[in-house]
């Protein structure tokens, strides 16, 4: 297993602690990978060395323009640094939270999440970022997470391509691997203020045509939790797709313990035991920022 790098975003549901399990049933022989609902990262920055191309796509525009701001130079790492504020300065942290929601920009969603509650960005139904202050800000832990990920993506600058688009909007090419990583409607995580009831049965119908079309798909999800069924993974269940049980040692939800909530991998295809030990060609070189 490559070592693998852990972004600097925060995120509810990161994949980095699954990606050992996650990594082997992905389809490598496709040309491009599609991280459908890309979140802080964690799935396509370490699998960008393994694909000829990778569409990182989420409909979070600033979380998507820290990422690709950080891929092509450090302007947004100065502008990060400036903005964030003290640990102690509440005041300081609400004035920046209003102007992000009256001017949004990468770097203030960046400084906002380094300065929230637990470093985890939050927004309502109305994409309002309202996470409460966290006493945290910018420190050498953030200074050497930043350098290590941008170490690893810069070489692969050419092969990437960012998205800040609805999932069914995302032009797909033929042949994809497409992972897809959705809010979990049947859990109470802060991103699934603006998943909406019929997403799930217009995301299933929109997997369904993609499967249809030739693509390699794989969907995380929870079977249950707390009680609650996901709606998403029993349609593709019933369509015959394959199940994956992966091992979790978090919970989706903080005060549920793992026996109560069961992640798993859907498939359209049969798992491969592909092992990622190479890259599929030579990055490129790195620019200088």
């Amino acid at each position: 297993m490559p070592v693998l790098v852990q972004p600097p975003f925060n995120y509810t549901g990161s994949k980095y602690r699954l990606l050992p399990q996650l990594m082997p049933v992905f389809d490598y022989s496709r040309p491009t990978l599609v991280d459908l609902f890309a979140g802080g990262g964690s799935v396509w920055c370490n699998l960008v060395p393994h694909f000829e191309r990778v569409i990182v796509n989420d409909i979070i525009r600033d979380l998507i323009g820290a990422q690709q701001a950080l891929m092509h130079g450090d302007a947004i790492i100065y502008d990060t640094q400036a903005l964030c504020v003290a640990k102690d300065d509440k005041p300081a942290y609400h004035r920046l939270r209003d102007d992000y929601n009256a001017a949004p920009s990468a770097a203030k969603y960046f400084a906002l999440t380094l300065c929230c509650n637990n470093n985890m960005a939050r927004f309502n139904a109305s994409f309002r970022f309202n996470q409460t202050f966290g006493r945290r800000t910018w420190n050498s832990s953030t200074t050497e997470k930043v350098s290590r990920y941008t170490a690893h993506i810069r070489p692969y600058r050419s092969r990437v391509h960012f998205l800040p688009s609805d999932f069914a909007r995302v032009a797909i090419p033929h042949n994809s691997m497409v992972y897809v990583d959705p809010p979990y409607s049947n859990t109470e995580a802060g991103y699934n203020a603006y998943w909406r009831k019929d997403d799930d049965r217009r995301l299933f119908e929109h997997l369904l045509r993609l499967a249809d079309g030739g693509q390699a798909i794989a969907v995380s999800g929870v079977l249950r939790h707390n009680g609650k069924e996901c709606p998403l993974l029993n349609l593709l269940i019933n369509a015959g797709w394959q199940t994956h049980l992966l091992h979790s040692d978090y919970s989706v939800v903080s005060k549920v313990g793992p026996k109560e909530s069961q992640e798993v991998l859907l498939t359209n295809y049969r798992r491969l035991e592909m092992k990622p030990t190479e890259p599929c060609r030579e990055p490129t070189q790195a620019v200088p920022a």
